[in-house]
């Protein structure tokens, strides 16, 4: 699979432009290996379970494979009731490790978002950029993140 991505990544000709960033996203080190030993492109391990904190022998092994994290928003702002309990130090260990961090899936059905942001995606967008500082965002609503 690894190979044929990479054929069709090279066959677009994104391996030979500057423009634009291209990055790899995987639950699974390997595949990401596999991309650092083949490939330039930026390379971001998904964690798709809640987690509030990294040990640092984590981290070191997270670095080996990935320049960036995508971790859950539950992990960056873990809930409760649907209610938002408090920030964990996640964003900030991974940053200290030399990681970006990107929080995924932002949405804009009210139903989806905590009620600490009043049912406004864009409240939730402005905490997790300037009150996290997480490095970017993943959505279903570029538009609206844009």
């Amino acid at each position: 699979m690894v190979d044929a991505v990479i054929k069709a990544l090279d066959d677009s000709g994104y391996n030979k432009q500057t423009a634009q960033k291209v990055m790899i996203q995987s639950t699974n080190s390997s595949v990401l290996v596999k991309f650092k030993q083949e490939t330039k492109y930026d390379l971001v391990y998904m964690i798709n379970e809640d987690v509030s904190d990294a040990a640092p022998s984590s981290l070191a092994g997270i670095k080996k494979f990935a320049d960036a994290v995508s971790v859950e928003t539950s992990s960056v702002y873990p809930e409760n009731r649907h209610f938002t309990s408090h920030q964990t130090d996640l964003v900030e260990s991974l940053q200290t490790a030399g990681l970006s961090v990107y929080a995924y899936n932002l949405m804009n059905e009210f139903v989806s978002q905590p009620y600490d942001f009043f049912s406004d995606a864009t409240a939730q967008i402005i905490t997790y950029v300037q009150g996290a500082g997480v490095d970017g965002l993943i959505t279903d609503f570029p538009r609206t993140l844009a």
